[in-house]
């Protein structure tokens, strides 16, 4: 099966039972683009779409629900991408599809030198676009009453992560945030779910 063909879920479904899950075909970037094949999709109902139907089952892995088939995601790393959005004097995480996280838990570094965010048992990555406004919540661990600037976040990112503490904590919203390393691969493990889904042994590859 070459395509897939975007549904409505409606009645008419019930006529097209035991429709093959597609694999290896959508994708999501680090920066929260969806993609078919590595294009970028740029249908802002087709992304309204998948946004509305985006979710995971038992496994860990993500896929855009399209009526009675799963079209399984390949993640670039994480489920979610992160933007921050400022309401007033309140700050939130954004995530690629639309949802506003106005409670996190703690903020992370791997060691690529990326920034996270976690809440619950979700993850998400923080768009590079939004680092530099980041550093505007971030102060030193020792000295909360002084901000980091660019410079002090850009040194720490480009520097292999040890685990554990790092020097920093968030400050929004009036709440302390711890920032913690973490590594790559711990990540999917740490959050439990599957960034490349495959199809069972023995099934036809969608």
């Amino acid at each position: 099966m070459g395509y897939f063909s975007v549904m409505t879920i409606t009645k008419a479904n019930i006529k097209w039972p035991n429709v093959p899950d597609v694999y290896n075909w959508l994708s999501l970037d680090h920066r929260g683009n969806w993609l078919i094949k590595r294009e970028k999709i740029h249908h802002q109902g087709f992304i309204d779409f998948i946004n509305m139907h985006y979710t995971e089952d038992a496994l860990g892995r993500w896929f855009f629900q399209n009526g009675p088939q799963r079209v399984f995601v390949s993640l670039g790393y994480t489920p979610y991408v992160l933007s921050i959005k400022s309401y007033g004097r309140t700050t939130h995480f954004k995530t690629q599809t639309n949802k506003v996280i106005a409670s996190f838990d703690q903020l992370w570094i791997d060691n690529e030198g990326r920034m996270l965010a976690s809440w619950g048992r979700h993850i998400g990555l923080i768009s590079d676009r939004d680092l530099p406004m980041l550093a505007e919540y971030l102060v030193h661990r020792k000295k909360p009453n002084d901000p980091i600037d660019t410079s002090d976040l850009e040194t720490l990112l480009k520097s292999p992560s040890p685990k554990g503490d790092t020097p920093f904590i968030g400050l929004i919203n009036q709440k302390r945030y711890d920032v913690n390393f973490i590594r790559e691969y711990e990540v999917r493990h740490t959050f439990h779910f599957n960034p490349n889904p495959t199809p069972p042994d023995g099934a036809t590859e969608c």
